[in-house]
């Protein structure tokens, strides 16, 4: 600055410079109450389409129990009580399959895509109610003869059957051949959207209560609640690295050239005016500095190019870069 007074600050020089900056007026009327977005859930489904696959799954709730008294000769009522989607990763949280049950299901000569999951004491209270020993349920982790083996696979594919029916306009799914077990042997990809369902299935009259659980991945429901999915062809681990590389080199980066900067007081910032000068700290044989992101990468001059304001390279913020046929101006 070429010459600078420093006078106390009066009211009218406050009042100056909160004009100049400018102030923001407190909004009057009060934010809204808003749930913040949680990252680590999945949100495959909206509000609106996870009511439409609740009432397809209130529809496949209605067929089960003509499955029940079929086997049972007795009316039983199904109502569903979780309907929630999961990343594949948290999919074995959700209960201890290694003390269950499970019969997989899927598309003939292909992968198992889902799994029906019952516990071994809902297993076991099954097959020996279908066989008429009320004696035989005090150790449900035993093995089942190969009879009860076959009654409970019975009962639980026309589970499935009832459960996969909405879906058979697009995906022909069926039970797999046999109820295994332990945990289900199915791969899901961890970052997959998945379903969970899970039915309450008691007899009328009654006070006890089982539970079916069903697991599938959310993009088999999205049909038939109006979300449309692209299919998206599997890539290569090598083409995949290829891509993302390709992407990188696209992506925009912005670059500030910084020449320098300086500390004022308050009082002379308000006692400013045109045509003042303002003396950095830095010498003009020093090189300017080009940023990203806060952090210096490269050092250069100041120059011109094609009627632009540009910096000519000399160094990067490593050490000296290697030398260079021609000098060019970087914008």
């Amino acid at each position: 600055m070429t010459q600078t007074s420093v006078p106390d600050l009066s009211r009218a020089k406050i009042r100056q410079l909160l004009a100049a900056v400018g102030s923001l007026r407190a909004d009057d009327h009060a934010t809204p109450e808003v749930a913040p977005y949680n990252w680590r859930d999945p949100h495959y489904f909206n509000e609106d389409q996870l009511n439409r696959l609740a009432t397809v799954v209130s529809q496949v709730a209605a067929l089960m129990p003509e499955t029940f008294t079929h086997f049972y000769s007795r009316e039983f009522h199904v109502v569903p009580t979780v309907v929630t989607q999961h990343f594949a990763a948290d999919v074995y949280e959700l209960a201890d399959f290694e003390q269950c049950r499970s019969l997989t299901f899927g598309k003939d000569n292909e992968e198992a895509c889902g799994f029906l999951a019952l516990s071994a004491e809902t297993a076991l209270k099954w097959v020996t109610r279908l066989l008429g020993d009320s004696e035989g349920e005090n150790d449900p982790h035993r093995v089942l003869s190969a009879l009860e083996e076959s009654l409970l696979y019975d009962l639980a594919a026309g589970i499935v059957e009832n459960f996969v029916s909405p879906l058979r306009s697009r995906h022909d799914l069926h039970p797999n051949k046999q109820v295994v077990p332990g945990q289900p042997s199915i791969q899901f990809e961890r970052a997959e959207e998945i379903c969970q369902i899970i039915f309450e299935i008691k007899e009328t009259d009654s006070d006890q209560a089982d539970r079916a659980r069903f697991v599938l991945p959310c993009r088999m429901f999205a049909p038939l609640v109006g979300k449309r999915v692209q299919e998206n062809a599997r890539v290569a681990p090598e083409d995949m690295s290829r891509i993302l590389t390709e992407h990188l080199h696209r992506m925009p980066v912005t670059v500030t050239a910084t020449l320098s900067s300086t500390r004022l007081r308050f009082a002379e910032i308000v006692d400013l005016h045109s045509d003042d000068v303002l003396l950095l700290g830095k010498a003009i044989d020093e090189p300017i500095e080009l940023m990203i992101d806060n952090r210096t990468v490269f050092r250069g001059r100041p120059a011109q190019s094609d009627g632009h304001y540009a910096v000519y390279l000399t160094e990067s913020a490593e050490g000296p870069g290697p030398e260079k046929p021609a000098p060019t101006a970087a914008r």
